[in-house]
């Protein structure tokens, strides 16, 4: 793996042929690259891993980096929490 310098400020970065330049529209191909630099309303991330992950409970599947698979597993545990509550009538949203 060769590394490199970015802006003058000693940053390093991953610099591999396992790189895409997608910023959207991920698939199965791209799992396991990396995106060099994916700028959002939230921050700025380098050298993020594409990942593929899918709900346990449901099956539901998602293909993209890594910060996002993390909030769809999140979002998934809250909802079928939530559906699980529901069943068993409880009116708070919280499980036993």
């Amino acid at each position: 793996m060769d590394y490199g310098m970015v802006n003058n400020m000693e940053e390093e970065i991953i610099i591999d042929e396992d790189i895409t330049e997608k910023t959207s529209d991920w698939n199965e191909g791209d799992v396991g690259k990396r995106i060099m630099k994916r700028v959002t309303a939230n921050g700025t991330y380098y050298n993020e891993l594409i990942v593929q992950v899918f709900c346990q409970f449901c099956g539901a599947e998602f293909i993209g980096p890594s910060r996002e698979a993390g909030g769809f597993l999140g979002g998934h545990e809250c909802l079928h929490a939530w559906e699980v509550s529901q069943a068993l009538g409880r009116e708070d949203g919280l499980v036993e």
